[in-house]
């Protein structure tokens, strides 16, 4: 019996939250049933669904007045069970729930709970940069509304006041922390550790947990380790020696825009990358670059064809046909473009 005894509490110490619900539960329910047996059949309590609704409000201290015993028997219930007992289990109840809250967004500051979403954009590492990488990713239309993970090996939440912003303690290069982050769930990964080393790590380990459907885009900080990079097999884009809007927008775009390397966008335009969707009988660049602009006052300037050949300011009788590419200065993301018949 002892034995018995000495596991049971430990259990009820494991789980102490569900114990204590318990516990107050079965009170409520003896109160209100020992409630009716003792009180004369003229008394108000005789009705289980009014002897709950007393158990209740005499538990937690409230106590309406509309409903009390009126016997003796009844009073002796009222003062043991939901009085003296619910005012202990109720202060434990409501303490035990504040401290899991306060539990709950410490985990979250200090990155200990895994994240159980899925279609999230995964941002591996952190530098100076990382605050304005995802400044940008929420001001970009086609990434709104995605949770942003963030895999990092610091001691606290850097962001806590963006909700959309979910933290993860952990090392970038490891599979355990790529497993926290649920990566195999997320829709698209950003590494940036701002170490070549560390990124070429966490690099080869998504592209081995990471699903099918996800894109990778990985920053290359010195050009000596471009090589290395691009003799890990796999499918995932290698940016080089972008600003951050750049960066965000190529991976958007999910091509590497060389001609954004040399550019530098304002606050006003912006360089976006989209496909022609369709084969248009006779179309030229002239006509669409006229078309775009006089349609959506989209500027186009360079071109890039099915055979992967970019050409920039190309001439007004060259050809545009399905799955070429076309770059276009935008006040924001063409996401819904008319194609002219």
């Amino acid at each position: 019996m002892l034995y018995f005894l000495k596991n049971f509490l430990r259990m009820g110490l494991k789980r102490r939250g569900i114990s204590i619900v318990f516990a107050y539960l079965t009170l409520l329910l003896i109160s209100s049933v020992l409630i009716q047996v003792v009180e004369p059949p003229d008394s108000a309590l005789n009705r289980f669904d009014q002897a709950l609704w007393w158990s209740i409000v005499t538990s937690t201290t409230v106590g309406y007045g509309d409903l009390f015993p009126v016997s003796n028997p009844g009073k002796i219930v009222a003062v043991f069970l939901p009085m003296f007992m619910g005012i202990g289990l109720g202060a434990a109840f409501i303490t035990h729930f504040a401290s899991s809250l306060i539990e709950r967004r410490d985990k979250r500051m200090h990155g200990e709970r895994d994240y159980k979403g899925k279609g999230h954009i995964l941002i591996v590492g952190f530098t100076d940069e990382t605050g304005q990488l995802i400044e940008e990713i929420h001001k970009d239309e086609s990434g709104s509304g995605q949770d942003l993970i963030l895999l990092a090996d610091i001691t606290r939440h850097p962001f806590p006041d963006l909700p959309s912003v979910f933290f993860i303690k952990g090392s970038p290069d490891t599979l355990n922390a790529l497993n926290k982050a649920n990566i195999k769930e997320a829709a698209r990964i950003i590494i940036h550790t701002g170490r070549d080393e560390e990124s070429l790590f966490a690099l080869i380990n998504a592209l081995k947990l990471k699903n099918e459907a996800c894109e990778i885009t990985v920053r290359c900080i010195s050009t000596h380790s471009l090589d290395t990079f691009s003799s890990v097999p796999g499918d995932f884009q290698i940016i080089m020696q972008m600003t951050v809007e750049m960066m965000v927008q190529a991976m958007q775009d999910k091509v590497h825009i060389p001609l954004q390397i040399l550019l530098r966008n304002n606050a006003a335009e912006e360089i976006y990358y989209a496909v022609v969707p369709k084969t248009i009988q006779g179309l030229t660049w002239w006509a669409l670059h006229e078309y775009l602009k006089e349609t959506y006052n989209h500027l186009t300037f360079a071109m890039q064809t099915t055979d992967n050949t970019v050409t920039v300011n190309p001439s007004k009788e060259m050809m545009v046909s399905k799955g070429d590419g076309i770059w276009l200065m935008a006040q924001k993301r063409p996401l819904h473009i008319a194609w002219p018949a």
